[in-house]
């Protein structure tokens, strides 16, 4: 949702760009941006969304080879030029959209065994934006069956609460910004994709690149070694959507993720839950922020009805390894890290209600320290890795706290297939296009994708610092109040810090 949290701080001096075409955000607030009265639009311009999950991980189908003079299932066709790496949203979208265009002369290497990942690593819920997730599906021709079939659009909905358990704000079901599971968005994309085009249980272990006189015509030179000890080379493109720890990312920048001072504690509410109710009441389908001193906590409603719970922190990285040793059984780690949230020192002194989630969350908990990139380290030579480039969180990694990232994400995919039929053709393979064709591709695409993601980290900070902050929920309710003698539908003020 390009989102409510985001835009909480253009009334508290922070310069929010809007220059990024994707209006790209993680929740569910902003949707009532597209279709709320101008009042509302500037309230929900000012509140930041709620931070979710975001995995890069996703499966796909296909047998297990490795290097590039394979003979593929149709034996008539070439093999692949293009090197996809990795399984999140975009290297998908990229996949189906280098299909529909003719560009079918790729294959994507993803570290997962199978589509059905852990249950507990399934990630949580997503929304898709008009300008950037639709926009992908629609070039995708996957958009009527994901407005069909899939979207949930009764999600759009957020509740925002303070420590004390009293509601500050409601904002209700308006927008366009339909919720689907990751999980579900990730089956919608591999099932529009030939199963011989993927790889399983490729994790790379690492890329070489011969230089200098050494380096082959007519491929970037490149080596991509396997943990399985398998090997693939020959490629004239290898783009890499592997995440925040991207294994392609060095050959074209020094620049590593560094930590955000935050991370989350993930759980579960299943049906069955003592908190199911209270989640049910509170959260209803669709989120739930509550803010308080320093500590925030987020709840999601996905797909089958269970819920998601979030327990954010301003903490060191080593947080939960300090706390819970690794050898340590998962029934007792989550057991021991319920005591410590619920300790003086956390959550002890929350409404009962809210305490509640912690209480009964399932297990075994997950913790996700938050990284980002620095906005200033963005980018490169297109030089320095010719027939080399990146996509979302491996090119702009970013913390949560405006949503922004699955949508971005597949927008920079939209955004690279666009470039590539623009200067290369549809309907081609790379071994038969010029190299001065595919780098000025590359460097049409990475011009605009470098603006968009230093933005998208800038803004994605200053919300964090505000959500994180002593009096986020008085931040909440100033703006909320704003304007309150035209207080529309759709949003009520509660009036509660």
């Amino acid at each position: 949702m390009a989102s409510f949290m985001q835009s909480l701080l253009l009334r508290s001096g922070v310069c929010l760009r809007q220059s990024v075409r994707p209006s790209v955000c993680l929740n569910n607030i902003s949707r009532a941006v597209t279709k709320a009265p101008p009042i509302i639009k500037r309230r929900m311009h000012r509140i930041p969304s709620i931070p979710l999950i975001s995995r890069s991980t996703l499966p796909f189908y296909g047998t297990s080879h490795s290097l590039r003079n394979y003979t593929t299932k149709k034996s008539m066709e070439a093999p692949p030029s293009i090197a996809i790496i990795g399984g999140g949203p975009s290297g998908l979208v990229l996949a189906r959209l280098l299909e529909v265009n003719g560009i079918t002369d790729y294959i994507v290497f993803e570290r997962d065994q199978s589509s059905f990942p852990d249950p507990n690593q399934q990630g949580g819920t997503l929304d898709l934006h008009t300008e950037s997730g639709q926009e992908a599906l629609k070039r995708a021709g996957l958009f009527d069956k994901f407005s069909n079939e899939l979207a949930r659009w009764d999600a759009a909905c957020l509740h925002v609460l303070n420590s004390d358990g009293e509601t500050i704000a409601n904002m209700s079901d308006v927008g366009n910004r339909p919720e689907i599971d990751r999980l579900q968005l990730r089956h919608l994309l591999l099932e529009s994709i030939p199963q011989h085009k993927i790889r399983w249980g490729h994790c790379v272990k690492s890329i070489e690149r011969k230089e200098g006189d050494e380096q082959p015509m007519k491929n970037n030179g490149c080596t991509i070694h396997f943990t399985n000890g398998s090997s693939a080379t020959g490629f004239q493109l290898i783009v890499g959507a592997d995440g925040v720890w991207s294994k392609v990312r060095p050959l074209l920048t020094p620049t590593r993720p560094v930590y955000s001072g935050k991370l989350y504690i993930e759980g579960k509410i299943s049906h069955n839950n003592p908190s199911y109710s209270v989640a049910h009441e509170l959260v209803g389908p669709g989120n739930m922020l509550v803010l308080g001193n320093h500590k925030m906590m987020a709840v999601q409603q996905l797909s089958d009805g269970h819920y998601r719970v979030y327990f954010g922190l301003a903490e060191p990285e080593d947080f939960y390894q300090r706390k819970i040793s690794i050898d340590t059984d998962p029934t007792e780690a989550t057991e021991a890290m319920r005591s410590r949230l619920l300790s003086n020192d956390f959550f002890a002194h929350w409404a009962p209600r809210v305490k509640g989630f912690i209480k009964n969350a399932e297990g075994p908990f997950r913790p996700w320290p938050l990284y980002f990139i620095d906005p200033e380290t963005v980018g490169w030579d297109r030089c320095v890795a010719p027939g080399v480039t990146l996509l979302g969180d491996a090119a702009h990694a970013s913390t949560p706290f405006v949503g922004e990232g699955v949508n971005c994400s597949m927008y920079d995919a939209v955004m690279l297939a666009e470039s590539l039929v623009s200067h290369c053709g549809r309907n081609i393979t790379l071994d038969n296009v010029d190299d001065i064709k595919l780098e000025a591709a590359l460097a049409a695409y990475e011009k605009d994708m470098f603006t968009r993601g230093k933005d998208l980290i800038q803004r994605s900070t200053e919300s964090g610092k505000m959500l994180f902050s002593s009096n986020a929920s008085s931040h909440i309710l100033g703006l909320l109040n704003d304007d309150a003698e035209n207080e529309p539908a759709g949003l009520e003020n509660h009036g509660k810090v």
